[in-house]
């Protein structure tokens, strides 16, 4: 019944946030929409347009959705993974929190802050990949709270093999290992060779993930930490930010103001006072001595905070959040990664050991508390959450190059192949209908290789951006495009430049 519940709830917010055209206005959304229909259509469909900086899972999971035109122009391919995602994710806090309090109304109070969270609610319903990151860190945690419980390897098993599908999908998952693989280690009272046991089986099974990662970044592109160090990464990005602009991120260099935005951070996009229920659950949990061992497995929950904070402070993360320098959004959906810690600490304010009626009364204190910030949050409509206003500011179809190129082309285009470069014009074939086997870019490497003599014949269209690949293609090679007119250049103040070009007509 309670699963039941979940579904439909999840069902009825996709609905609501795609009926009101906010499901596809994230850039990234648009750009993962793009990684998973490539994996089907392309000139090179597979394997050879798995990438480097964003990890495959999300995208391969998507992929025989967006097989269907609809689903992946409007994004709902995403959705639908995310949208399953976090009903898992609150199926598993709501059992998390039941198993270790011993009562249902510990199982309700996580359950009500995970489920009835607006930002969560809303990131659980596009093709983002914060829903799908959140259930595999909530299987990890589960599965090893009940090794604890029962001592079995097959939850050692099963925590590992969580693990493993969660260092696929995002690199929070990376940072979960080391923190599971210590609990994992000392979760039972068992031999000391027991205990390596299950660390091992743990850290072989989760550590495959990382290490397949990097043999594909050594195979694809001749370099096992491009994720980390290559021209897409973050690193790379904020150097060319700070060679072009001069601008250093505010939190760089410093943990104790990465974590200072990143606590107003969560006070935006979870609220005070599920976090101060949080606080005050975290302190139970450490006076409670006869329960502290069994509830152990809910502190790997707070690993993101640790991980966005170093990140933010040695890693090129940015955060910006309205109150705090620059004043604007920037990345603020990655405080939700706290929300399953901040959903299951409160539990431990409900004792089995309170009579029944207590526990009553402080489960409707604790319920109003909660849902009183939700409501607070949607006071001015679902639009006006910092995670939506997010999307809206950053949305990247609403720029004018992006819509410079779209119109121009509308009309135009004739069904001829294309050259463009992969992520730069995210909405240029959603919105044209144009499908990726049409076009030619640096992930069909055979092709792209091929650009530096002539395009084949069978081109009829370059579109060229400011500094994108396509760019330092042709100006590297100018004697190959001597067959393309130019059509339309157009320079946007703040955007730089598109150019768009057809090959002579006979």
């Amino acid at each position: 019944m309670v699963l039941t519940g979940i579904i439909v709830i999840a069902a009825a917010q996709l609905c609501f946030f795609y009926a009101s055209g906010l499901t596809q206005i994230y850039g990234d959304a648009v750009a993962h929409m793009e990684g998973a229909r490539r994996l089907t259509d392309s000139l090179t469909p597979g394997y050879w347009e798995i990438g480097s900086a964003w990890l495959p899972l999300f995208h391969i999971l998507a992929a025989p959705l967006a097989l269907n035109k609809f689903l992946w122009s409007s994004g709902l391919a995403g959705s639908l993974v995310s949208a399953a995602s976090y009903s898992i994710t609150a199926w598993f806090l709501f059992r998390l929190s039941l198993g270790m309090n011993r009562n249902l109304a510990a199982g309700a109070v996580a359950l009500a802050a995970f489920l009835f969270c607006p930002t969560m609610a809303y990131l659980g319903s596009v093709p983002l990949t914060e829903a799908l990151t959140l259930m595999w860190a909530v299987l990890t945690v589960y599965a090893l709270f009940r090794f604890q419980e029962e001592g079995r390897l097959r939850a050692v098993i099963a925590a590992g093999i969580a693990a493993f599908f969660g260092t696929l999908t995002r690199y929070d998952g990376w940072y979960l290992l080391p923190f599971a693989a210590v609990f994992a280690f000392f979760a039972s009272g068992e031999s000391w060779r027991s205990r390596f046991r299950h660390a091992a089986v743990f850290s072989a099974i989760a550590g495959a993930g990382p290490v397949l990662w990097l043999i594909h970044n050594a195979a694809r592109f001749g370099n096992a930490i491009e994720f980390y160090n290559g021209p897409y990464s973050a690193k790379a990005v904020y150097a060319h930010q700070l060679a072009t602009t001069g601008f250093r991120y505010p939190t760089d260099g410093s943990v104790l103001i990465s974590a200072r935005y990143y606590l107003a951070d969560l006070l935006l996009v979870i609220g005070f006072w599920p976090l101060a229920l949080a606080v005050l659950g975290l302190m139970v949990w450490a006076a409670d001595r006869s329960e502290r061992a069994r509830r152990s497995a809910a502190l790997l929950l707070l690993v993101p905070f640790v991980f966005y904070v170093q990140s933010m402070a040695h890693a090129a993360v940015p955060i910006y959040i309205p109150p705090l320098f620059p004043f604007t959004y920037y990345n603020l959906r990655y405080g939700v990664e706290m929300l399953p810690a901040v959903a299951v600490f409160p539990s431990f304010l409900l004792s089995s050991r309170f009579p029944a009626v207590a526990r009553a009364v402080l489960l409707a204190l604790v319920l109003c508390a909660i849902l009183g910030q939700d409501v607070s949050f949607l006071t001015r409509g679902a639009a006006d959450l910092p995670v939506v206003q997010e999307g809206i500011h950053n949305n990247p179809c609403r720029s004018r190059k992006q819509q410079a190129a779209i119109e121009f082309l509308r009309g135009r285009y004739d069904g001829r192949m294309m050259v463009a470069a992969a992520g730069k014009w995210p909405c240029l074939m959603p919105a044209l209908g144009i499908p990726f086997r049409q076009t030619i870019s640096e992930t069909n490497r055979k092709y792209w290789k091929q650009l530096r003599y002539g395009p084949d014949p069978a081109v009829g269209w370059i579109v060229r951006g400011d500094g994108d690949v396509v760019d330092d293609l042709m100006r590297a090679y100018p004697q190959a495009f001597r067959g393309f007119d130019l059509l339309e250049h157009e320079q946007i103040p703040g955007e730089g430049s598109v150019a768009i070009y057809r090959r002579h007509r006979r």
